[in-house]
């Protein structure tokens, strides 16, 4: 009998507001944007205007790169 393997299926990302980035981030949602802007934080996804967020994995590739 043949055994039937599954491929691998990645998790899903998490994708997170600007609010759950600054918290884990322990900063302001201000100061989140101040990164942004100057190129010192991953851009995030923009679906329009107002709505947005972020990788999880790129928030925490960020927080590893502080180390």
């Amino acid at each position: 009998m043949m055994t039937m393997t599954r491929p691998e299926v990645a998790a899903p990302v998490e994708l997170l507001t600007s609010q759950q980035v600054a918290e884990r981030l322990a900063m302001s949602v201000r100061t989140l944007w101040r990164l942004v802007a100057a190129g010192r934080f991953p851009q995030p996804i923009r679906y329009n205007r107002k709505l947005v967020r972020w990788k999880s994995t790129d928030v925490d590739r960020y927080i590893e790169s502080l180390s």
